[in-house]
């Protein structure tokens, strides 16, 4: 019994001493980084990627955040930058930072969706007239199709490609259908347009090609 105890004492003090030896490291990796002007934050994703409160961070503060698996190592390395960065900027940089994201949130043009000028139901409606020109011939198809637009900077439809299509005659007449579609407002991420991708899922009905459902088209 003496000697399970003794082994058990033995394996915790060994990992007291391995998780200080990992803090000391991570506190020495924190201010060699700060000191090169290399600023690190860490938590796991679960914020979106697009996220403008990082991107002030990142903008005006220079601040990367690294999405990794939690760890003591990073908890130690965070405290230690922050403790760092508010002798740099002040107690209170992260509020700061979080009042100018809140502000640049409510801007029009900050960060929104491409969408079509007249309308999800106008836009639909091209889709439908277009695609009811295309004959589809004898073929027996059963599952749903997707079609990718990609909306350029400029409101283009600049792309249009098929995913898990019909034929490849089909799909060729669809594309050639689409590519002239009027333009679009282009979506906007940070202040500035930017390209985005938009699917419609697309069925056979009745002898003709037309959007699976409307209401589940998504970016």
């Amino acid at each position: 019994m003496r000697k399970t105890l003794s082994i058990l004492l033995l394996l915790l003090a060994g990992g007291i001493a391995h998780s200080q030896n990992g803090c000391e490291k991570a506190i020495k990796q924190a201010r060699s980084d700060f000191r090169k002007s290399r600023y690190y934050f860490h938590s796991e994703e679960l914020l979106p990627v697009e996220n403008t409160y990082l991107y002030v961070l990142g903008k005006y503060y220079k601040i990367n955040w690294r999405f990794i698996d939690p760890s003591k190592y990073y908890d130690c390395y965070d405290s230690t930058m922050n403790g760092l960065l508010k002798q740099k900027y002040g107690n209170h940089y992260l509020d700061r930072a979080r009042a100018i994201a809140d502000s640049l949130e409510k801007l029009p043009n900050w960060k929104r969706d491409a969408y079509y000028p007249a309308g999800k139901d106008e836009l639909f409606k091209y889709i439908e007239e277009k695609l009811a020109t295309i004959s589809i011939g004898n073929i027996e198809y059963s599952g749903t199709a997707f079609m990718q637009l990609d909306i350029s900077s400029l409101g283009k439809v600049a792309k249009v490609e098929i995913f898990r299509g019909f034929s490849k005659c089909i799909d060729e007449k669809i594309i050639k259908a689409i590519k002239g579609m009027p333009l679009w407002e282009p979506a906007y991420l940070y202040g500035k347009p930017t390209r985005q991708i938009w699917t419609v899922p697309l069925i056979i009905d009745g002898g003709k090609i037309a959007p699976a459902n409307k209401h589940h088209s998504q970016f």
